[in-house]
């Protein structure tokens, strides 16, 4: 009996390994994250994929559209802060707006480095970091929490 179960540990040990050596070969996910201020359900990605009327009918966003259709859309979303910075912070870090110390808006505010964001992250994992902030970020430097250049990618095209 002895034997057995120490082949049957010796395959389960063999068994968690498999996934951590097929996620390393295979190709690395595109991640696109796409947050605007007051999207609303009507805003034309919620009312096209929901089938709503949209009072956004004369701004056509077809690329947008069809990210919300093939992706991921989030319908039941809320934010924990009554401004951008505060929720900016907590979208950014993962932490409730209070442990950021971006409780209010603060331009002259500095980014605690020792703040993990998912941004840099990212980076740091070997993903390009294009476009990542607002006008401007919860604090200095001016990529304080993101990593990315305000133009990383200059050319301007259909949203």
């Amino acid at each position: 009996m002895k034997p057995l179960a120490t082949i049957l540990c010796g395959l389960a040990l063999l068994g968690t390994t498999a996934p951590a050596h097929a996620a390393a070969d295979s190709p690395r996910l595109n991640i696109l994250f796409v947050f605007a201020d007051d999207w609303g359900r009507y805003a034309s990605a919620y009312a096209k994929v929901d089938g709503r009327p949209t009072i956004n009918d004369a701004i056509k966003t077809p690329n947008v559209d069809r990210v919300a259709r093939e992706g991921v859309l989030f319908r039941s979303a809320f934010v924990n802060a009554p401004s951008c910075t505060p929720c900016r912070s907590s979208l950014l870090s993962g932490r409730y707006f209070f442990q950021t110390g971006r409780g209010a808006i603060l331009q002259g505010a500095v980014w605690d480095e020792k703040i993990p964001t998912f941004p840099l992250m990212l980076r740091d994992a070997g993903y390009h970091i294009g476009k990542s902030f607002k006008v401007w970020s919860p604090g200095t430097p001016a990529d304080a929490g993101f990593g990315g250049q305000a133009h990383a990618y200059q050319k301007a095209g259909n949203a």
